[in-house]
């Protein structure tokens, strides 16, 4: 497990900016691969197609990094994943001003929490969405983007992840999780925006990854298996169904 992760951010520190800078506003980048479970996960890995060594993210039977992140709409401190034992948990990446990939990922969350809410297993999922751009994803910020993409934050479920600084961004979503972004040019505009990846990831109430989601660019994303699936908030919640079904 450790090597696996060592191997990632190795990927990463070698390919530096060099690595998103083929990405095309908020698209993803590519890669395919799964972990062999190692007795930890509910679910089957399923074949992204190529070596699971190679991947930047998290994927099947991977443990979820540890990282400490301040909440974006409280004072404390949040442990992922220590602070969500006992749950499973639905994980993105995103900054509120895009327009693109980040009101998909959003939208796919939204959309479990939702089903969670109405068919009573709220209290059993949580939902952490973590900003890569905390100079302008403040409280305020956060607040009118629940607001406009249906997040009920008033089930205490869902929580907005905000690092104190552009760097210690940097260094929990790309190098701890291995979710790359980069600034487009120039830089020094207002509404600058980001080259990212687009992932979600599912992980057992463990601790343990046992699915991540790569969404493209276009309609459709991978869900480690293969280029042809459709990643929609109903693929989540399917494979979230079946883990809560096994877990009990």
């Amino acid at each position: 497990m450790t090597d696996r992760r060592v191997s990632r951010r190795s990927l990463l520190g070698a390919a530096g900016s060099a690595s998103v800078a083929g990405l095309a506003g908020c698209t993803d980048l590519l890669g395919s691969g799964s972990g062999d479970g190692g007795g930890n996960t509910y679910l089957d890995a399923k074949d992204w197609g190529g070596n699971a060594s190679a991947l930047p993210f998290p994927t099947h039977g991977d443990e979820l990094p540890s990282a400490e992140v301040p909440l974006a709409l409280g004072e404390e401190t949040r442990a992922v994943p220590a602070d969500y034992a006992g749950q499973d948990v639905v994980m993105t990446f995103v900054y509120t001003h895009c327009n693109t990939m980040c009101p998909r990922l959003t939208a796919i969350l939204a959309g479990v929490q939702a089903h969670a809410i109405d068919n009573d297993y709220a209290e059993r999922v949580a939902f952490a969405e973590i900003t890569f751009d905390p100079a302008r994803d403040d409280a305020e910020r956060f607040r009118e983007y629940a607001d406009d993409h249906d997040v009920a934050l008033d089930t205490g479920t869902w929580e907005f992840l905000r690092p104190e600084s552009e760097q210690r961004a940097k260094a929990v979503v790309q190098d701890t999780y291995g979710v790359a972004f980069e600034k487009t040019t120039p830089e020094e505009m207002d509404m600058y925006m980001f080259a990212h990846s687009g992932v979600v990831v599912l992980a057992n109430k463990q601790g343990y990854v046992e699915r991540a989601y790569k969404l493209s660019s276009g309609a459709s994303g991978t869900a480690e298996s293969g280029d042809d699936d459709f990643v929609s908030w109903q693929t989540v919640e399917e494979d979230l169904a079946t883990l809560r079904d096994r877990e009990d």
